[in-house]
């Protein structure tokens, strides 16, 4: 059972999950004096991790890149970057610095052209392992798969990235179909860490394919006491009290998650449908707009703002989302025959 499984384990967590970045790191010291900022810059750089490299420019450039990553300045830390591939292309540090940089730019089908160069230079779980997250987030599942198999068939000792590797593993499975595997990856990762909200909410929604209401009630709420700032896991909770028929307790559980964060598709279409269904159209359409207003173009969520503007009587802001898809799609044809049919009613009328 699933219940017997999920116990406190505080000695199996420590170091998997990484410190998070502090908020004021590399908020900016403000310098008066350049040469007292050029120092500190340099002493600063001093103390970043050591790096082999044949070059001393490249040294050089990798040392000033890490003190730039810190203070998320990235395009410029990129740029050293790539003078120091420039003259080193097989920098293992140089590769992995890069790598990073891209993927904090979401520039990620580069990143993913590097993460390929560092697995060839520096084979290894970590290179490959990374290869394979890159991969995964791409939503390329089977190649990701096999790039993990490979990783793991290289592990050689504990390494505090496995966790990640297992979870992403069983993230696959479930959208493979394949449940039991996913169980499978899904436990090995929680025995290296049963305090994750983020597992438990992917076990909940392994049991709501399922169709196991009760464990998912109980991962959802688990993953809550952990983390009460998980929308997801408040979404999950949504679900399976709908399923049971507790539409208030639902609704609660969604506009939770709608607070947390406003940019939540599922839990604003799950709001829409429900606004539908339980006449709370000015609810659903407020969360809808709050939505499409924090996005910067989501077409399918535009037309069932529409469609909930057109059911509550509020044709003249229809029309006007009509127009914003418009200008994104102007060959949108049902937009344009239902704006058409709107403005020749209004005319009769």
């Amino acid at each position: 059972m699933l219940e017997n499984q999920i116990v406190q384990r505080s000695s199996e967590i420590s170091g998997i999950n990484s410190r998070p970045e502090s908020q004021n790191e590399g908020s900016g010291k403000i310098y008066f004096d350049p040469q007292q900022a050029i120092a500190d810059f340099e002493a600063e750089s001093q103390s970043e991790k050591e790096v082999a490299a044949v070059d001393p420019r490249v040294t050089s450039y990798l040392r000033n890149a890490q003190v730039l990553m810190k203070h998320r300045e990235y395009p410029l830390a990129m740029n050293l970057l790539r003078q120091a591939s420039n003259m080193d292309s097989k920098n293992p540090v140089t590769l992995s610095l890069l790598a990073t940089c891209l993927e904090k730019a979401s520039r990620i089908q580069e990143a993913l052209i590097v993460c390929k160069a560092l697995a060839q230079v520096d084979y290894g779980f970590e290179s490959l392992g990374r290869y394979a997250t890159t991969l995964y987030k791409l939503g390329r599942d089977q190649e990701a798969l096999d790039k993990y198999y490979e990783a793991l068939a290289v592990l050689t000792e504990e390494n505090e990235h496995l966790f990640e590797v297992y979870k992403n593993m069983g993230n696959i499975f479930v959208r493979q179909g394949d449940f039991d595997g996913a169980e499978e990856y899904y436990n090995k990762a929680y025995t290296l860490n049963s305090q994750s909200d983020v597992l438990l909410v992917n076990f909940g929604t392994l049991e709501v394919q399922r169709n196991d209401f009760d464990k998912s009630l109980y991962c959802f709420r688990k993953a809550v006491e952990i983390n009460p700032e998980n929308d997801k896991a408040w979404v999950g909770l949504a679900m399976v009290h709908n399923q049971f028929g507790d539409s208030d307790l639902a609704w609660a559980n969604i506009e939770t998650a709608m607070d947390i964060n406003p940019q939540n598709r599922t839990a604003v279409h799950l709001a829409a449908s429900w606004g539908l269904r339980d006449g709370k159209l000015q609810k659903a359409i407020e969360a809808l707009q709050t939505y499409i207003s924090s996005v910067e173009e989501d077409e399918d969520m535009s037309l069932v703002l529409i469609n909930l503007f057109c059911t509550s009587g509020q044709v003249d802001k229809a029309l006007i989302e009509m127009e914003r898809v418009l200008l994104w799609n102007p060959s949108h044809q049902e937009v344009r025959e239902l704006k058409k049919k709107i403005l020749s009613a209004q005319t009769v009328a």
